[in-house]
């Protein structure tokens, strides 16, 4: 169970660095890096891993271009409705991301429970 929850935590842990980078007005050669990681990375990755895919390069390839299809689309739509702020898109991108990772975790703990009622009746 631990390998279901390593992506959630590190997709959490990134998007709270993200926000805490941007917000505190920090000047750090990690802020940049730590901010593409998470637009590039987390917001593709916490829904795209709710699909269970078992080939890793398929799914990080997927994975970046949901996450730039996702940027791309809530960019759009602050600007259609003229409340374009970039702190407010990355925001809502961190729900996302955060929002997903959470749904992981969720299906992730109902699986271990599945398992268990499986190996309970088995002996």
């Amino acid at each position: 169970m631990m390998r279901s929850i390593g992506w959630p935590l590190v997709i959490i842990a990134s998007a709270l660095g993200a926000g805490l980078m941007m917000f505190s007005n920090t000047v750090s050669p990690l802020r940049p890096v730590l901010i593409f990681w998470f637009l590039l990375i987390c917001p593709g990755m916490a829904f795209l891993r709710l699909l269970r895919l078992q080939e890793r390069l398929t799914e990080l390839t997927l994975a970046i271009a949901l996450s730039l299809a996702l940027d791309t689309i809530v960019a759009e739509a602050m600007i259609s409705a003229r409340l374009w702020s970039p702190q407010a898109g990355l925001v809502t991108l961190i729900g996302l991301s955060i929002g997903g990772a959470v749904l992981q975790i969720i299906q992730a703990l109902e699986v271990a429970r599945q398992n268990f009622r499986r190996q309970r009746r088995r002996a």
